[in-house]
């Protein structure tokens, strides 16, 4: 992100409170952003730790582009804060819109001292004269004299585990419909672990059935290697469309990547967790009602604003009255390297009969478009030399190639490219808009950096509007272009080879075993 320079954050005391007002004017507005409590509110950690806090906005447009401050408040009124707690958000506040929920990692000061502070936090210009702006305030959150609003509370100085401690979900007890999305708010009490641990998360029913393939393991924001303190943010789980209902333990916990076993870790289990006998640890319940009800919606969005228009949830197999097997400028090649199993599209590098590796095309050309709409992925990606796999909108109406690539991944690049990691494990994806094809210049393009995107599913999505597209992932905005693109497009899911990922070799893994698996797509009209 771009850094703007900002003023400092100065530490009142209460000699210049009174005068703060008079000093530092304040903007207003009619209809503004509202501050919410934290994720996590009562927060804990050590002098030196790093501690995570899970901002939470319902937000509007704004004038301008404002800085979040954080302040750590003690009783006499001290900021003790950092001045690196203070930031931009990641989607710039004369954008953001709706609910807007994010990290921010603080380093406490190693001579910070003990006790108990209030976590105050606000918006102000980046410019002179650094105003503060008047927001309104959600459930539980109060404001002071100087445009400061209370959020949580962070005692420092707390006892610490020997070990990470799992806490229960910021909500334990869950509930939602098959085919919807579930937000699990993960704590962790952290100490710093051997090694980067990934993290799963299980839903197991009443006669001790764990769901297979539910698809949320992940990694944490803040590597295992390195967390500490109080450790919260949010994981966004697709519940899977054939889900019984009833009511499930949500069970969590850390395991290595290390083959073949890939062991769990013992965790210490915080107030109300209990542990079973596989290192999994309950840290609340999920009852999930039957059927998906018709107004779900995109992740992350109010539903009420959405009419669900296309949906494959790949449940019935491959279905040809919706999809073709190759790009419209291409024949189909007839090796097979795409199928549907258990309800995920799957589509793996092969090489053909002429010993070559190809491109295969997952389409709706001709069989169903949209101009405007959300349009949403959820999907886990290939790994390996050349794999090319991406999501993305196109027409071609004649010569003209309108473009939106909502998601493409080049793990075979490496870690010199940005794209892959050592083990080329894509670590990275862009979204691009092309208004008159990729042979023309950009409207504007944004490369994500992610965790391992093989490891886990992910959702990919754009908000495309008549003059602007947003992109997500996960849920969370990261790019928005300002640009008019008018031609209605359809849907493509390919898996290609080269470009920034490299020429495939002989060590390119082949077969279902590392395809780009597609658990569904849907799309969405406004309403």
């Amino acid at each position: 992100m771009q850094s703007s320079r900002r003023g400092p954050a100065p530490r009142f005391t209460p000699l210049f409170a009174a005068l703060f007002l008079a000093l530092v004017p304040a903007v207003s507005a009619a209809q503004t952003s509202t501050v919410q409590r934290l994720g996590t509110p009562n927060l804990s950690a050590q002098p030196g730790q790093a501690v995570t806090l899970a901002m939470r906005f319902n937000a509007v447009p704004m004038a301008e582009n404002y800085n979040v401050f954080i302040h750590f408040i003690d009783q006499n009124g001290v900021n003790h804060a950092p001045a690196g707690a203070d930031h931009l958000p990641p989607v710039g506040t004369s954008q953001w819109s709706g609910a807007v929920a994010y990290n921010r990692t603080v380093t406490l000061p190693t001579s910070m001292p003990l006790g108990t502070y209030a976590i105050r936090v606000g918006l102000s210009q980046t410019h002179s004269p650094w105003a503060r702006v008047a927001l309104a305030m959600g459930s539980g959150v109060t404001v002071d004299d100087q445009f400061r609003y209370t959020v949580g509370t962070l005692t420092v100085g707390a006892q610490q585990p020997a070990t990470t401690q799992v806490l229960q979900l910021s909500t334990p007890s869950l509930s939602g419909q098959a085919g919807q999305n579930v937000t699990l708010g993960m704590r962790f009490n952290a100490v710093p672990m051997s090694q980067s641990y990934y993290v799963f998360v299980h839903l197991v029913d009443a006669n001790g059935v764990q769901y297979p393939n539910l698809g949320a393991d992940h990694l944490p924001p803040v590597s295992t290697t390195s967390w500490s303190g109080a450790i919260a943010y949010n994981r966004v789980v697709a519940l899977p469309t054939n889900l019984a209902a009833g009511t499930y333990t949500v069970r969590v916990g850390l395991y290595s990547m290390t083959a073949p076993s890939y062991p769990r870790v013992a965790l210490a289990a915080g107030s109300g967790v209990t542990a079973d006998g596989e290192l999994r640890y309950i840290v609340g319940t999920l009852t999930v009602g039957g059927g998906q009800p018709p107004g779900n919606g995109p992740v992350g969005q109010d539903a009420s604003a959405y009419v669900l228009t296309f949906q494959e949830e790949f449940n019935n197999g491959f279905n040809t009255s919706v999809w073709n097997d190759h790009i419209w400028y291409e024949s189909s090649n007839p090796t097979v390297n795409y199928a549907v199993r258990n309800g995920v599209l799957k589509i793996w590098p092969q090489r053909d009969a002429s010993g070559s590796f190809f491109n295969r095309t997952i389409d709706t050309d001709g069989k169903y478009q949209q101009r405007y709409g959300y349009f949403e992925m959820q999907a886990k990606l290939p790994i390996g030399r050349g794999v090319w796999p991406a999501f993305w909108l196109l027409a071609h109406p004649g010569d003209r190639r309108p473009e939106i690539d909502i998601m493409e991944a080049y793990p075979g690049g490496g870690p010199n490219s940005g794209w892959g990691d050592s083990n080329l494990h894509p670590v990275a994806f862009a979204a691009t808009v092309w208004p008159n094809g990729s042979s023309n210049p950009t409207a504007g393009t944004r490369t994500l950096q992610t965790p391992d995107l093989s490891a886990a599913f992910h959702t990919y999505a754009v908000k495309w509007e008549p003059n602007r597209q947003t992109f997500y992932f996960d849920g969370q905005p990261f790019l928005t272009i300002d640009v008019t693109m008018g031609d209605p497009m359809y849907l493509l899911l390919d898996l290609w080879f080269g470009s920034a990922s490299g020429t495939p070799d002989s060590s390119t893994p082949t077969g279902e075993g590392n395809a780009f698996e597609v658990n569904y797509v849907r799309a969405w009209q406004f309403r």
